[in-house]
């Protein structure tokens, strides 16, 4: 093995730690930010009445769920699950309080 590769691997080995310690903190800056967009729209459904918005509601809580407790590989698919929800609530609060 030439000097240039084993210098190279030294080098990803010393990183690899670095970008695992950065990515398990964006996932829990992630995390946090989730959470807080839930709350955020838990308020604005409170002032609401709608078995739709309930429903999207306990979907969005249970994906935030799961992404909690999932493992890394399998998190990605959740988020955008997740994004979703969200967004759909976010419009059924609108529509909801619009049509009251």
């Amino acid at each position: 093995m030439s000097m240039f590769r084993l210098a190279l691997i030294l080098g990803l080995l010393a990183v690899s730690p670095t970008w695992a310690a950065d990515q398990a903190a964006t996932d829990e800056a992630d995390l946090a930010s989730k959470t807080a967009q839930v709350e955020l729209l838990r308020a604005r459904a409170m002032v609401v009445s709608s078995a739709s918005v309930n429903a999207s509601l306990l979907e969005a809580d249970d994906l935030l769920r799961q992404l909690r407790q999932a493992p890394p590989a399998k998190r990605a698919l959740l988020r955008a699950q997740l994004d979703a929800a969200l967004t759909r609530l976010d419009l059924e609060i609108d529509g909801a309080s619009r049509g009251r």
